[in-house]
């Protein structure tokens, strides 16, 4: 029998957006592992959510903290940064956390009625319906798919791994909250393959983008239809396209490249590169210290850089995420794309006594290299930063 579990969407928006600059190339047995733990209670009419954050700047403007809203049972999340000018957007603010369960924020904007979007989100497009997963208690594991219904607030968020060239399931953020799916593999583009074309290597990642957002969407529609009660038909909009606003992208070393390209031509909710994301030549090897000096060379000609670092990105920046080694050869080159296409805050190194990690999307590691980093205690803070992860979620037991 299922067990009704009260969910909350964190950022209940969505649109597919296209980028015109560049042209776009073209089953299961579930299983579940109840912890034993009871089924959430519904949400208390009245409850605040948290306060928020520090609000961040998103492209062509900036953002204003909203006003913390009232909670209601089946509504949507706060948006910590508040809501955008005119000008602007207002994506979640560094470090901010989502209201409380049931909570539905006010900004000053407008507020969000029944988990539909407002006008400040920017990528107003709202889903067909208010997220509904009634499944039982447990860890449901479809191949490269899955959910942990132990989370204690299910987000309403799909994370999309590519992997290096083709991804998983991440437990990490499935006990987190996030409905979880891995790419399929798809063929790795030469890269950074700068010789003589700037555009060669976009092109090519946008070519992964499009050839593995179509079988994902085809992999969606079946899970909704063999397990309607994990919802996993609420990341798709009526047509059956999926809805780039509640996904996060990630992936590792070329993947995190290919992931944050991603959020550049779509309005995701995050995108976070792992040991990425690079496409240049201007780093001088790995990182060195002080952190605060660059590892690459600050005079690098265009030639040596890949032409999308510098086209306007439809994700508002303070939507990305960066994880490094340093270590790692490629430090430095991803030292520049981060500085060049402007990731928020300085590059900090997440063991360093007294790190302000609420302040920076660039993380740095002082002890790791070509790192795929879930797997690393120190990391862990981080990475529950970047995804957005709420404090009720956060560092599981289970």
């Amino acid at each position: 029998m299922s067990v009704f579990r009260p969910t909350v969407n964190v950022w209940s928006a969505a649109a597919i957006l296209a980028l015109v600059s560049f042209p776009l190339a073209a089953a299961c047995s579930s299983t579940v592992e109840d912890s034993g733990a009871a089924a959430g209670s519904p949400a208390t009419p009245g409850q605040a959510g948290s306060a928020p954050g520090t609000a961040g700047v998103g492209v062509g403007g900036s953002s204003t903290p909203g006003t913390a809203g009232e909670s209601t049972q089946g509504g949507a999340t706060a948006t910590t940064g508040g809501s955008a000018t005119t000008a602007g957007m207002g994506p979640v603010a560094t470090g901010g956390a989502p209201a409380g369960t049931g909570g539905v924020a006010s900004g000053t904007a407008g507020s969000t009625t029944g988990g539909a979007a407002t006008s400040a989100d920017p990528c107003n497009n709202p889903p067909t319906h208010k997220l509904n997963v009634i499944a039982a208690v447990g860890e449901h594991k479809h191949g490269g798919a899955g959910l942990d219904t132990r989370a204690k607030t299910m987000l309403g968020k799909l994370v999309i791994d590519y992997g290096v060239a083709g991804g998983g399931y991440i437990s990490f953020l499935a006990k987190r909250g996030y409905h979880s799916i891995g790419a399929p593999g798809f063929a790795e583009c030469n890269a950074p393959d700068l010789d003589g074309d700037r555009t060669r290597v976009g092109k090519c990642r946008l070519g992964e983008i499009a050839t593995t957002q179509a079988a994902i969407e085809k992999l969606l529609a079946g899970l909704q239809g063999q397990y309607p009660e994990e919802d996993w038909g609420y990341f798709l909009d009526a047509g059956g396209k999926l809805r780039w606003a509640d996904v996060a992208t990630t992936g590792f070393s070329h993947g995190a490249t290919t992931a944050a390209i991603n959020g550049r031509t779509q309005c995701l909710w995050r995108a976070v590169s792992r040991s990425g994301p690079r496409d240049n030549t201007c780093g001088k090897g790995p990182c060195t210290m002080p952190i605060s000096t660059p590892s690459y060379d600050p005079a690098c000609v265009d030639a040596e850089v890949g032409e999308w670092l510098d086209l306007p990105s439809k994700t508002p920046m303070d939507r990305f995420y960066g994880v490094v080694g340093m270590t790692d050869g490629q430090c430095g080159d991803i030292m520049f794309n981060m500085n060049r296409t402007k990731y928020p805050g300085p590059p900090t190194v997440i063991e360093a006594a007294g790190a302000d990690l609420s302040t920076t999307h660039q993380f740095f590691s002082s002890g790791q290299g070509h790192s795929g980093f879930f797997d690393y205690a120190p990391a862990m803070v981080p990475l529950e930063i970047a995804f957005g992860i709420p404090p009720e979620n956060r560092d599981p037991k289970f």
